[in-house]
């Protein structure tokens, strides 16, 4: 039941990557041919220094901004892809896929009003494109607007029916939505699309862990990992399901490792109070609760968790989970029903 940052579990999208404009200056096409090449080959540095000796020669260069944009965000380099994208936008204003771009990586950078104001005014130009209804959905959802999240993403699979990211995301907000059955369905859908869709993989293993079925979850998670082995929200949730299963030194070592590249990460924190809870050493749980709490409020069961540690310290723990039955933990509701009577 490790519910990890949830939009980066789901949503991931196909950039645009256009095609070579006609230049007078020759040597400026020239580089900008070579990056769009680079680009190809999966070489974004390189691409990107290709875009950018094009810049240099013709500053003005729309296209060379925008796609120097492009390679910056697969770099994740998202705050000089923002630059590069409101660049190409300003030499042209009618550079309709520069602007979708720009809303992209406002959405990556979290400038979730930003991106939404962008993509509705361009939403007439993309009727037709499923990858358009799935980043609208996805920004709908990341403000928790699900009936637009569900509209749009909808449209995206009836425009095409096997856009596996569509499945994701759309499992993603009937998840969030506490619909498990069809959001479970979902992710199978974009499994058998696509096997390597380690989203899906994970999320299905957040599911299995909500029915405490941490084998399961422990083979699906794994799966995710193996196709990405490097994303610790994936690795924190394998972690907690060895926790949850007694496997405590499996689990920390996992925490140990994560925690070097993430140390004030709230999920992570939480997972170190259940290994020290788990290890009968209490107040240090507690701190650790206590630290993911502050950090964010919104981790999932952490209120039952702070609730066990203050019981097991012989501290009341009601007010801890009667915060928890307001956010429908259903842990904390037990333990309210059980000792806070």
């Amino acid at each position: 039941m490790n519910n990890t940052f949830n939009k980066y579990i789901s949503f991931y999208f196909i950039l645009f990557l256009l095609v070579s404009c006609s230049r007078n200056k020759k040597d400026s096409e020239l580089f900008f041919i070579q990056g769009n090449e680079a680009f190809r080959k999966g070489d974004f540095e390189k691409a990107t220094q290709f875009f950018s000796e094009a810049i240099e020669k013709t500053p003005d260069f729309s296209d060379a901004y925008n796609n120097r944009g492009l390679a910056l965000m697969k770099q994740e380099k998202y705050d000089e892809a923002k630059k590069d994208f409101e660049k190409a936008v300003n030499l042209d204003n009618g550079f309709v896929l520069a602007k979708y771009n720009l809303a992209e990586t406002d959405f990556y950078l979290n400038n979730l009003d930003e991106s939404l104001a962008i993509l509705e005014s361009i939403e007439h130009k993309f009727k037709d494109s499923t990858d358009f209804y799935s980043i609208i959905g996805a920004v709908y959802a990341s403000k928790n607007n699900f009936s637009k999240a569900t509209a749009s993403l909808n449209k995206a699979i009836l425009l095409n029916p096997k856009a596996e990211k569509a499945y994701v995301n759309l499992g993603f907000v009937q998840y969030q939505e506490r619909n498990f059955i069809d959001a479970k369905t979902n992710f199978e859908k974009a499994i058998s699309l696509n096997p390597k869709q380690d989203f899906a993989l994970n999320n299905l293993s957040l599911i299995e862990a909500k029915n405490e079925n941490f084998e399961k979850a422990i083979e699906f998670v794994n799966k995710a990992i193996e196709l990405n082995s490097t994303n610790i929200i994936y690795k924190n949730n394998l972690a907690f399901y060895l926790l949850s299963k007694n496997k405590l030194n499996e689990g920390k070592i996992i925490l140990d490792e994560i925690s070097k590249k993430k140390p004030q990460n709230a999920w992570i924190l939480r997972n170190y109070g259940i290994y020290f809870l788990k290890n009968v050493e209490y107040r240090k749980a507690r701190d650790y609760f206590v630290n993911a709490e502050q950090i964010d409020p919104s981790v999932e069961l952490i209120y039952y968790f702070l609730g066990i540690s203050e019981q097991k310290l012989d501290r009341n723990p009601c007010k801890y989970w009667k915060i928890g039955e307001k956010l429908n933990d259903k842990k904390s509701i037990e333990m309210l029903s059980k000792f806070c009577k």
